[in-house]
């Protein structure tokens, strides 16, 4: 399936950012989540499994709309957002531990 913006899955920052707690945003348990998420890495992980994605550095968290972090937009279609999380999550830590 091509990539269509109107139905892309949204991947915030906030998912993986292990400073944050569930009620803040955060999607994971703390051991697949990371300190400062970057969504270059996010997207770096999205080009790992074979998905179009796009990046928006200019947008915001709805609940977190004062810090404009940016997010990632993945296509719709191969994979279910519950399971790309995790999958996008585990690319995260094995950079960060570099």
């Amino acid at each position: 399936m091509a990539y269509d913006e109107d139905t892309a899955i949204t991947l915030w920052p906030e998912y993986f950012d292990v400073d944050r707690t569930r009620a803040m945003g955060r999607r994971l348990p703390k051991n697949l989540c990371v300190k400062n998420p970057d969504i270059d890495i996010i997207a770096k992980g999205a080009l790992i499994l074979d998905l179009e994605y796009e990046v928006y550095e200019d947008k915001a968290y709805p609940s977190n709309w004062a810090a404009k972090r940016g997010c990632v937009k993945v296509e719709r279609g191969k994979i279910s957002k519950t399971k790309l999380l995790p999958k996008i999550a585990e690319i995260l830590v094995k950079n960060q531990k570099k």
